[in-house]
């Protein structure tokens, strides 16, 4: 009984000093991690700031955009919420100018992986894609003109523009347009899992200037993070309870909340129908040697396929807090 206390007392105190020693680390981590000039210049996840404020009503023309003619485009820019007036209005004037040049003329290129992953005795079917989605945008940003502008009291400001496109770019004329994604699904009897990360960069056609625009949001399961160049700065945006109004819904409730403000949702729907109606399209699909392949990949394949499209945006529509932009292909000019 004796030996049974002292191994016990022993054993509960190389427990606990292991214990101690786990937590010192993870400490260092935790300082490392919440040092704010670290990573961001803010880092704040959830932010109270539009907590009381009322649902705030989006313009009629964000979400029933005018048709242009042939040759001219209706583009829509939104800005980050939680901005200074100046920098908001700059930064979704850019954003529809970008957008404008994407629907104009556009190339994607998607790439496809599919496989059985076989691993202690467990079966799950694996998807891993990354999708492309490229253009020019004008260095002096283009012929446009200014129809409407809106600011909410969340501090988005919205910006709907008439574009005329370039007819032809050389390329020291032109900076890149990137959209990207990457997606990777796993299903299987146990559980799914579900992680994308969405990229939107302008990069100069200099390679010693800085990237104009940057906007990334990461997404695992329901958890999202969201970045953004704002100026030189490429900050954090809070977590935010952002309720909209006066969006056409697909279900029984009148709002919209969203956790950072209207860009996002309207980016992520406009790659994902961009990407979709690319999908839509023949692809080339073949099997992977078997030197690529690892001991628990069975049946792998990958699909690839490059298309150039072009757009124009007819609504926005909502359903549980979830934008739609539904898009139009049109004929190649």
């Amino acid at each position: 009984m004796k030996r049974f206390v002292l191994w016990f007392f022993i054993s509960s105190s190389a427990f606990y000093v292991s214990a101690q020693f786990g937590q010192k680390e993870f400490k260092k981590v935790f300082d490392k991690e919440l040092d704010q000039k670290t990573k961001y210049t803010h880092r704040e996840n959830h932010s109270g700031k539009y907590q009381y404020t009322r649902p705030q009503q989006v313009p009629d023309w964000l979400v029933h955009p005018p048709v242009a003619a042939q040759n001219e485009i209706y583009a829509i820019g939104v800005s980050d919420p939680g901005m200074d007036t100046t920098q908001a209005y700059e930064m979704a004037l850019f954003r529809a100018k970008v957008l404008a040049n994407l629907l104009h003329l556009s190339t994607t290129q998607l790439l496809c992986d599919f496989f059985l992953n076989e691993l202690e005795h467990t079966s799950s079917i694996v998807y891993e894609h990354f999708s492309r989605i490229s253009a020019q945008i004008p260095k002096d940003g283009g012929t446009f003109s200014i129809v409407e502008t809106y600011y909410n009291a969340y501090d988005e400001t919205m910006v709907l523009i008439k574009y005329v496109p370039t007819k032809k770019l050389k390329k020291n004329q032109a900076d890149k347009i990137l959209l990207e994604l990457y997606k990777n699904e796993t299903e299987s009897s146990v559980h799914g899992e579900y992680e994308s990360v969405y990229e939107m960069q302008v990069v100069p056609s200099q390679k010693s200037d800085s990237i104009k625009a940057f906007y990334q949001f990461t997404e695992v399961g329901t958890r999202s993070d969201v970045v953004s160049k704002i100026g030189d700065t490429i900050q954090q945006i809070p977590i935010y309870s952002l309720i909209y109004t006066g969006i056409p819904s697909t279900d029984s409730i009148p709002t919209v909340i969203l956790s950072h403000g209207l860009w996002k949702e309207l980016l992520n729907s406009i790659m994902a129908q961009i990407i979709s109606k690319a999908r839509e399209k023949p692809e080339n699909v073949s099997y992977l040697s078997d030197d690529y392949q690892k001991d628990s990949y069975q049946k792998l394949t990958r699909g690839i396929s490059v298309n150039r499209q072009r757009f124009v945006v007819t609504s926005v529509s909502k359903k549980e807090n979830k934008l739609a932009v539904e898009l139009q292909e049109l004929a190649l000019p």
